[in-house]
């Protein structure tokens, strides 16, 4: 898959998930007027449901934060992985090659810790 695939891929993710929280948004205002129509008969109980819903609406708020973040999250890996498998390609490098490779600095690493505490 070419950059720009890439590229146009990881915008469409991030543009549905941006249509989502517009909609959910508009969803919440649209329960608001309703729910505010409604509300005319109750006579006092306004306040309490508009609180209510409020609360609600915060409580849907953070949950759609939460899957639009988790996805923008699997979407930068998804990205950030193709873009280092693009750069082995190009520069030669076999995975296993370079899998191997830090492995030895992690160990090359360990050996000169171990030495500096001595």
């Amino acid at each position: 898959m070419s950059a720009n695939n890439v590229k146009e891929t990881a915008k469409r993710v991030m543009e549905n998930g941006e249509q989502l929280a517009r909609n959910i948004w508009l969803a919440g205002l649209g329960v608001y007027s309703k729910s505010l129509e409604e509300a005319q008969g109750l006579n006092g109980k306004t306040t309490e449901l508009f609180e209510e819903l409020v609360t609600r609406g915060q409580e849907v708020e953070y949950a759609t934060r939460q899957k639009l973040e988790d996805k923008k999250e699997k979407a930068s890996d998804k990205l950030e992985t193709r873009v280092n498998d693009l750069f082995l390609k190009l520069s030669g490098i076999d995975r296993k090659q370079l899998e191997d490779m830090n492995e030895k600095l992690d160990k090359l690493a360990d050996a000169v810790e171990s030495l500096s505490k001595k």
